[in-house]
């Protein structure tokens, strides 16, 4: 009887676009996702536990000022295919070059079907004790950049901060609310509309430990975090039906494939 009420979960799971691994007690769901995310002037996506202790690198824009396409590195967006555990967070890990002004921007869609954009009432933030990445670039030998777009000639504008040191910043931040700047929608300058977004996502602004916007006071970096987890996002339990008393091994592969992350960058003028 249970084997079959299993069998019928799994392919529940199935048709929802979703992998089901068993082990002992409990059964994690992953699903299959897409976010579309721009940042002026830079950001890491992640995902990754609620403490950040344990963080998966999905993705960063370009390296530098310009764009690879579009003329700014914010002017159009990276599109990003990943696979996550229906218990983690989504992060994003935003600095910009203590100059004008700096937000981001974003919209991610799952496997069953449910979507999410950065809106205020999403997301929540916190102000690293670390140093802005842009204030080290000059520090990191060619070698060491992270591997990207950079144009001729431009400036190299930092790395993304290693899973180490945003572990301890996540595990010791203090997180408040986002901060909406306004709607993609053409209104909110200086970004005006960003094509391949939803006009209803917000651009959320990054903020430093001394408020400062769009100058030398912009000396940290702000890390974003949704606030719940994606089964709560997608409407899904964090744990399946627990499992009997052996540890069984399934694997229902649907609408994704399990292993690394797939990358796709798709841009729109």
């Amino acid at each position: 009887m249970f084997k079959l009420f299993k069998g019928l979960v799994a392919g529940t799971l199935l048709t929802a676009g979703l992998t089901l691994v068993s082990a002992g007690q409990s059964m994690a769901l992953t699903l299959g996702g897409t976010a579309t995310v721009t940042a002026d002037n830079h950001y890491g996506f992640f995902s990754g536990d609620k403490d950040g202790k344990s963080l998966n690198f999905i993705g960063r824009n370009e390296l530098g000022s310009k764009g690879s396409v579009g003329a700014y590195n914010w002017s159009s967006p990276e599109t990003w295919n990943f696979n996550v555990d229906s218990k983690d967070y989504l992060y994003m890990v935003v600095w910009d070059d203590q100059s004008v002004d700096e937000t981001w921007l974003g919209q991610f869609g799952f496997s069953n079907g449910a979507k999410l954009t950065s809106k205020s009432t999403d997301w929540e933030y916190m102000t690293s004790k670390n140093s802005n990445p842009f204030t080290r670039a000059s520090t990191v030998a060619v070698a060491d950049r992270d591997k990207g777009f950079l144009a001729a000639g431009d400036r190299f504008e930092g790395n993304v901060p290693k899973n180490g040191e945003l572990a301890q910043e996540i595990l010791g931040g203090t997180w408040i609310n986002a901060i909406n700047r306004g709607a993609n929608n053409g209104q909110t300058g200086p970004w005006g509309k960003i094509n391949g977004i939803s006009d209803t996502a917000q651009f959320l602004e990054t903020t430093t430990g001394d408020k400062g916007r769009g100058n030398s006071g912009n000396t940290h970096y702000t890390i974003f975090r949704t606030r719940n987890n994606v089964a709560t996002l997608a409407g899904l339990p964090a744990q399946a039906v627990p499992e009997s008393s052996s540890t069984v091994g399934i694997v229902a592969v649907g609408m994704l494939s399990a292993g690394a992350f797939a990358k796709r960058k798709s841009k729109a003028i």
